[in-house]
């Protein structure tokens, strides 16, 4: 597998509640409108069976299927029964989008942004941290925190 990234790749990491979720599709929201492809792989972190809607590829995932899929006019829906897809998902989102933003995987090793609520210890140990904050208070600054890393990043690559 080649080191090789064609699109930029993010992290959003934190406790739980943190606010994750809401920078993250702050971000997709906001790049997008800028004409950007925007793709979000989300750690699910917590154990236990990811929530999936009931559908047939859904109950042909139970009845054993590693790979199902159900595939619509404007979208598609893909269950993979595995246990670790994240290099195998990389791989694909990098080939269809822009910027990568992946909310959680802690201990992976991409820029990331750490969101802490008031009150809260810093998660120790990680790498590569590019910005830390509220994702309440400090929303804003986040936001364009992470605009500018991008802009440097697209100029350093050149």
């Amino acid at each position: 597998m080649s080191n090789h990234r064609s699109a930029l790749i993010l992290q959003v990491v934190g406790y739980q509640n943190s606010g994750k979720t809401s920078l993250v599709s702050d971000l997709t929201a906001r790049l997008s409108a800028k004409g950007l492809r925007v793709g979000v792989i989300k750690h699910h972190g917590h154990g236990g069976a990811i929530d999936v809607p009931m559908s047939d590829s859904h109950r042909h995932a139970l009845a054993g299927a590693v790979l199902s899929s159900v595939i619509g006019e404007d979208s598609t829906f893909i269950e993979w029964q595995a246990g670790d897809t994240f290099e195998l998902l990389l791989n694909l989102y990098e080939a269809h989008v822009d910027i990568l933003l992946i909310e959680g995987y802690k201990q992976k090793d991409y820029p990331k942004v750490v969101l802490v609520r008031d009150g809260q210890e810093q998660p120790i140990g990680l790498t590569n941290v590019i910005a830390r904050g509220d994702a309440m208070a400090d929303r804003a600054r986040l936001l364009d925190m992470v605009e500018r890393w991008m802009a440097d990043e697209v100029v350093s690559s050149k």
